[in-house]
Formats: structure tokens, sequence, C-alpha cells
């Protein structure tokens, strides 16, 4: 967060060097400038603005690597804390299969290519400015939405802000603890379980007290996916089928890249 810091604080026009581009059938790394990504709610309705500027990371090693370090002695960081995500996403790839009644490494195998090209998950590291006295009414830092994946892990500083919402559609906010890091479902696990595990809503707020308001925030965020060519569709068709008869969601077969692109292209104004 320190390495990414420096890179936020620099002036605009240094940090448009690295403007992440959206181009067809690449996967983009760079930055993200304030109001260049929305979400609707669900509601209907889109948060006014959102405070917050991103640096993603789809490659963490080789050529296509883009790192948000100002000089090349601070890649480390950010190359550590991808491969020990990496480590964590299959061990835990691995619980699920588990609890699914798969074999051990049935997960593990629609996810091999993390951060290394035919598969959409990033490192993303989130920066949110102090507020300003004068900021538009109804502002948010970032809208009400679910992750696009698999899994998400959130890396948080000590500032409050995040909230999620419980099956009761009340809102609950998520105060960062020590040594301890968040984890989301996304929108595929939902698929493959046919919503017995639920994608997590979420979203963050401005805090109310002032002298949150005026610092800075920011988190880092592992978006785990499958491999580009994964079909997502439920595990257990008759489950899908059973739902159908009652009238309740159910999902149709998807690939991965499918999926991630049409969700892209619904949050990025370019």
């Amino acid at each position: 967060m320190e390495e990414s810091k420096l890179f936020f604080e620099q002036d605009a026009e240094k940090k448009n060097e690295w403007r992440r581009e959206n181009k067809k059938g690449r996967d983009m790394s760079g930055w993200v400038a304030q109001n260049r990504e929305y979400f609707k709610q669900n509601d209907g309705s889109q948060a006014v603005t959102e405070l917050r500027e991103a640096f993603d990371i789809f490659y963490v090693d080789g050529e296509n690597s883009r790192l948000p370090c100002i000089n090349n002695e601070n890649r480390n960081a950010f190359q550590d804390l991808a491969h020990e995500s990496i480590e964590l996403a299959t061990r835990l790839l691995r619980c699920l299969s588990l609890a699914l009644n798969k074999k051990i490494h049935f997960f593990e195998n629609l996810h091999r290519r993390m951060l290394s090209g035919n598969n959409k998950t990033s490192l993303r590291s989130l920066y949110y400015p102090p507020i300003k006295e004068n900021v538009e009414s109804g502002s948010i830092r970032c809208g009400e939405h679910t992750d696009y994946g698999t899994l998400t892990f959130l890396y948080q500083d000590k500032y409050p802000g995040l909230q999620v919402k419980t099956v009761t559609d009340g809102w609950i906010s998520v105060p960062p603890r020590p040594g301890l890091l968040m984890v989301n479902i996304g929108d595929m696990l939902e698929m493959w379980t046919n919503q017995l595990y639920s994608a997590t809503f979420h979203r963050v707020v401005i805090p109310d007290e002032e002298i949150e308001r005026k610092e800075a925030r920011q988190s880092i965020a592992f978006f785990l996916h499958p491999d580009d060519q994964v079909m997502i569709e439920p595990l257990v068709a008759e489950i899908n089928e059973e739902k159908q008869k009652k009238g309740e969601t159910t999902y149709s077969s998807v690939s991965a890249l499918q999926h991630s692109a049409k969700r892209f292209s619904e949050s990025f104004k370019y």
C-alpha cells in the first residue's frame, strides 16, 4: 500500500502515462482514473460520483507485467503479494472442491492461469482520495455491486467505510481487523452453486467522522477468476431444473470470458 500510495499521489499527467485502455481481446493492466467506473445500484439507480481510482494488474511476471511502481526496485512488493494470493487461492479452491463433494483438485484445475493470461484474475490497488468539504451530494466511494469472478480477497488499511449487504437487505459495516483479510463470494461461484453460495453485495461509503473524511483510504483486492474458456453452469443440473419449475432464479451456461466481458462493459466508461 505504501508503494501504491506513492504512485497515486503523483500528478494526473504522470499517472495518465499508465492508464488502462479498454482494447478488445486484450488484458490491459494500468491506472483507472476517477469517474471511469460505475455500478448500477440494485434499485436501478446509479451512484452520483464514485470517489476512487485504481491500478489493475492482470500479469504479475514477464514482459506484459505493469505494476504501480515509481521505479523497478519496488516491484517485489506487488509480485510477492500476488504469488502469496495465488497460493492462498489454490488452498481455498481445494477446500471448496471438498465442500461441494468434488475431487480435491476440481476447482484448482479450472483456475490454472491466474495472473498469467487467458484468465481475468487480477490484483487491484484501490485509492480513495481524502474527501473535500464541498463533495457533491450523494457521492459514494464505491457503489453497491458484486464481484465478477469466483472469490475476492480484500486487504484493507485501518480506515472504515466498507459495508456488505445481509440476507435481509440491511447493510452492516466491515471494520478492518489487523492481520485478517476479507473473502467475498463472486458471481461465478454463485452460478456454479445455484445460489448455495450467494455473491456478496458490498459498497464503500464515506464515513461521517470528519477526521476520517480527510484521510485517504486504501485497499488491495485479489479477484480470483477461472480460465477464460471454462464454462460456468450449475454443477448439479437437477437443481436448476427444480428452480425453473418453481419460477426461481436459474443460470444459463456461459464462459468465464463472456461473463467477465459483459460485466466489464457494464462498469467502465471509455
